[in-house]
């Protein structure tokens, strides 16, 4: 049941703190803010192994839970202030030399996080 209208684009919602639909609320709100969309993960072609710090490395097969895990542990404290919902990794050509991770993440946003221009 909607008994209130979004103040941005005057959508029916349910009542929520800010009085905001979802649909504005993320386009004034990056809650992806802070967290690196680049890290290096080094590979020695030679024992095909990634580095793991401070001073390991370790084998992984392309796509696998431990190299999932390796890439996490890269952008670990940005991910402190969110919650991780779903990770993954996105297919690449098989000739790149880039690893591609996709991050589902949730984070509850206050009232205060935005501000209202009228």
């Amino acid at each position: 049941i909607y008994s209130s209208l979004c103040c941005e684009c005057g959508v029916p919602i349910s009542p929520n703190p800010a009085n905001i639909c979802v649909a504005c609320l993320r386009s004034k709100v990056d809650i992806s803010q802070g967290i690196p969309k680049q890290v290096s993960i080094s590979f020695c072609k030679q024992c095909q192994r990634y580095f793991q710090p401070p001073g390991t490395w370790i084998q992984c097969a392309l796509e696998s839970r431990e190299l999932l895990a390796l890439c996490l542990k890269k952008i670990k404290a940005p991910l402190n202030k969110v919650r991780l919902v779903d990770a993954g990794f996105v297919w690449t050509e098989p000739h790149s030399k880039r690893l591609k991770v996709k991050l589902t993440i949730q984070k509850e946003v206050s009232c205060t996080q935005f501000s209202q221009h009228g």
